[in-house]
């Protein structure tokens, strides 16, 4: 594999290097499962195998710091909450393997969905000063919502 393919699908290098990684996906992709079955059970091993927080309540405030420039508010997010963002700013057509799978490379590797990319696919180019954005539980996917009030479940 050339250094070029690296850059350019860092996933691929991932599934190449990690032979967990490769044993679960030839494991699952032997199933008779739908595309979206296969994408939930690997949402639910990678959480497990790699020890990602799945849920947001899964995610133990210890293991970070609030960051000061940012009000208390932190960049962790669990695999749910990525997986909704990254499902939201992505074209219907995309195969939901591939967008579990890059959930997972994001929060092993500190990468975040931009939430202005989230708020300016909504808005476009006239964002609400005050802008905030929720995720509502819906299985295993979420959805991305935007609030004009104060939020209380969510990403601000």
């Amino acid at each position: 594999m050339s250094w070029k393919h690296m850059e350019k699908n860092p996933v691929d290098n991932w599934i190449n290097k990690d032979k967990k990684l490769n044993d679960l996906i030839i494991e699952i992709e032997s199933t008779e499962k739908t595309l979206t079955e296969k994408a939930e059970i690997a949402f639910e091993k990678l959480s497990e195998f790699y020890k990602i927080p799945r849920m947001p309540t899964d995610i133990v405030e210890d293991e970070f710091e609030a960051d000061d420039e940012l009000d208390g508010l932190t960049d962790q997010r669990s695999l749910f909450e990525e997986h909704t963002l990254i499902k939201y700013l992505a074209d219907e057509s995309e195969d939901p393997r591939g967008m579990v799978l890059s959930t997972a490379f994001h929060l092993l590797n500190d990468y975040r969905v931009d939430l202005f990319q989230v708020a300016e696919k909504e808005f476009g180019k006239s964002i609400p000063e005050k802008c905030k954005i929720g995720i509502i539980v819906e299985g295993y996917n979420g959805k991305v919502v935007f609030h004009q009030k104060n939020l209380k479940v969510g990403l601000s």
